[in-house]
């Protein structure tokens, strides 16, 4: 089954990493999307895939460590 393209993460429109950034509660930085897109790598060379659906970055953000720059609250 193809993904629809609106499924799959595009990480060259901040928008989009900035929606994943926020979901998870992170501050919307350049230096956080900057490593969003070199989890999403990561994680794209870990399934085998060359794109990934937004779930998928999502389930990787969650056992990421790497450490995000959190909203203050």
């Amino acid at each position: 089954m193809s993904n629809k393209d609106n499924d799959l993460v595009n990480f060259s429109e901040d928008y989009e990493l900035n929606k994943h950034l926020r979901n998870s509660e992170f501050r919307q930085t350049e230096e956080n999307r900057k490593q969003l897109i070199q989890l999403g790598k990561e994680a794209k060379e870990a399934l085998k895939k060359s794109r990934l659906t937004h779930k998928e970055l999502d389930d990787a953000i969650k056992k990421s460590k790497v450490k995000f720059e959190k909203k203050k609250k």
